[in-house]
């Protein structure tokens, strides 16, 4: 099992007003208004291969950094990282031309992200709904890490924050069988904690707000 150790602090410098240096002249004080603030306290993060890791929290807290230096952290070490939202577009053709796979391995990944319909599979990506669009990246994403020979760490941000919650939980479930079968590590960050019990992590990652952050693993 691959594990990130991390932490990751922000030094702010704020311009002091006015008033703040009259008052502090008054009684004779300097004023240093450099701060440190701690986004990522100290922590260490499994990565399980065949698993699923789970960060969820209020927006704000920190989830996007936390799988930012995830895939650093990951790429320093020589792994592949595959970043959901960082992809590159694919070709404006009908679905079932855009991966260069078998006709039944195509149609087999885009009904594992919910794009099974015979008219969907016939659809060009700009003839879809937003929707539509994120389920044809995760077909995509799932497309590349298929051909890695190694065990590959994908990012999702904000994991299906723009799906109805259904279809959400839906694709959260294909998503933890599929991962199962691999040796692939899925990372899912998303406010909408209520994806828990269809993702079913290996790990879960809760950051708070500030340096809030527990990491709970299945026994």
């Amino acid at each position: 099992m691959r594990r990130v150790k991390l932490e990751y602090s922000v030094a702010t410098a704020v311009e002091p007003s006015a008033r703040v240096m009259e008052t502090a002249a008054m009684f004779g004080l300097g004023v240093d208004e450099t701060r440190s603030i701690r986004v990522v306290p100290p922590c260490e993060i499994p990565l399980p291969a065949g698993g699923v890791v789970f960060v969820t929290g209020p927006s704000g807290g920190g989830k996007s950094t936390l799988l930012h230096l995830i895939g650093r952290h990951v790429e320093a070490d020589g792994a592949r990282v595959i970043r959901f939202e960082a992809l590159p577009e694919l070709d404006d053709r009908p679905l079932v031309d855009v991966f260069k796979t078998s006709l039944g391995e195509t149609t087999a990944l885009l009904a594992m992200a919910g794009l099974g319909d015979a008219f969907v599979m016939l659809r060009k990506p700009s003839e879809l709904s937003d929707g539509q669009r994120y389920r044809l990246r995760l077909a995509q994403t799932i497309d590349l890490a298929q051909r890695e020979s190694s065990g590959v760490v994908i990012l999702a941000d904000e994991f299906a924050a723009t799906l109805d919650r259904q279809t959400a939980q839906v694709i959260a479930r294909n998503v933890r069988r599929w991962t199962r079968k691999t040796a692939h590590t899925f990372v899912a960050a998303t406010t909408h904690d209520d994806l828990l019990e269809a993702l079913e992590p290996d790990v879960l990652v809760s950051k708070g707000l500030g340096d809030q952050l527990q990491v709970l693993t299945r026994c």
